[in-house]
């Protein structure tokens, strides 16, 4: 069956050729059933792209500038993407993400892998007419003994819980390896497909500035920034977090790691209403999104400012502060100006360094929704 064709407006246009993976909904003429494969036409009917067909505000993910076949787009891009990882993800490690959706061309599929057990996650509704093609692409990975996909979109599947769809059930929890480090992962349950991945150099780091400080990991979750900065040798470690299940996990965590938890603090309370008793060396402040869909950019400057200038006056004179974000609405400039400008109130800072989300997570270059990471280190002066 051939494409249906679908007409572009000139600013779509501009933007696809830009490399960005998205048509919106006012970029495009006509419509087509959800998950058809389209081709997608400039104002001369000349073919510039083609993708599939979505619900919602994006029109059409866009799979590439030259049409191809489905079954074996998927199976090239799943292919490449695995070598990739291999290359460039640091040893005693066997978990990362696989497949980082339009990064990897294929915009709203995310894959990671656990060990032998992949986890896939779907974001847009266009691809569940053929996530067949990606069971099969993903069962031909050599290290694939498990598929389980996790669910908690609500504009794809509106359910939380999980599936799995091949191989034997991965269980409740798992050990992985993360730079030698164990942690344990819930694939079932946990947050996102299990862990946040995405701050696995980051907890790396934060580990290298550790030895001998005294350090409070707010929204500490399982612990991953905590079981670092114990393994190098800080003083103490207080994790806190308002759930405590996650803090069980964080103190598994440290008996996998040959860490007595009993040596550090897990306090399960809203970090929000928490003051430490003594202010730290390091502060760790990772928090969930603190910005919802119907939030304006003003409104999430704020709701960053208002934390830094909280956390800001905990953290020791001389102290670190080692920040994040993972929204999306604030690009790194917003952010950093939030950062500054709550923080003005506890006295001189120096900003040190700054990163983002590490190489398995690469970014369409066009595509700066893509970029929500945000992490950096101050020096309280």
């Amino acid at each position: 069956m051939r494409p249906t064709r679908l007409p572009l407006n000139r600013d779509a246009t501009r933007a696809l050729k830009r490399g960005h993976p998205w048509v919106y909904r006012d970029g495009v003429r006509g419509s087509a059933p959800v998950g058809t494969h389209v081709v997608l036409t400039d104002h001369r009917d000349k073919v510039v792209a083609h993708g599939l067909f979505d619900a919602g505000a994006i029109a059409v993910r866009v799979l590439g500038l030259e049409l191809q076949e489905l079954p074996s787009l998927i199976k090239r891009c799943v292919q490449q993407a695995d070598r990739f990882r291999f290359a460039v993800v640091g040893g005693q490690t066997d978990t990362w993400r696989v497949i980082n959706g339009a990064g990897d061309g294929l915009p709203g599929v995310v894959v990671d892998r656990y060990g032998g057990l992949a986890v896939l996650r779907i974001y847009s509704k266009a691809w569940l007419p053929h996530l067949e093609l990606i069971l099969n692409a993903l069962r031909e990975l050599p290290w694939v003994e498990s598929i389980l996909r996790r669910f908690g979109v609500r504009a794809v599947d509106g359910k939380q819980g999980s599936e799995v769809l091949h191989g034997p059930d991965p269980g409740e929890g798992l050990v992985v390896l993360e730079h030698g480090v164990k942690l344990l992962v819930r694939p079932h349950h946990g947050q996102k497909t299990g862990l946040f991945l995405d701050q696995r150099e980051n907890r790396r780091r934060v580990g290298e500035l550790s030895p001998g400080r005294r350090v409070v990991n707010l929204f500490g979750y399982n612990g991953g920034f905590s079981i670092y900065a114990a393994l190098a040798g800080a003083a103490r470690v207080e994790t806190v977090d308002i759930a405590a299940p996650a803090l069980e996990d964080a103190k598994e965590i440290f008996r996998l790691n040959g860490i007595d938890p009993d040596r550090h603090a897990f306090i399960a309370t809203d970090v929000f209403k928490w003051t430490p008793k003594s202010n730290p060396d390091l502060l760790i402040c990772d928090p969930p999104s603190l910005t919802h869909g119907k939030s304006s950019d003003g409104a999430a400057k704020r709701a960053y400012r208002d934390l830094a200038e909280k956390v800001g006056k905990q953290v020791a004179k001389q102290g670190l502060l080692a920040t994040a974000s993972c929204t999306a609405r604030l690009d790194r400039g917003a952010w950093e100006q939030a950062i500054a400008e709550g923080l003005a109130s506890s006295g001189p800072w120096s900003w040190l360094e700054g990163s983002g989300a590490p190489a398995d997570h690469p970014v369409a270059l066009a595509h700066s929704e893509g970029r929500y990471l945000k992490f950096a280190v101050l020096r309280r002066r």
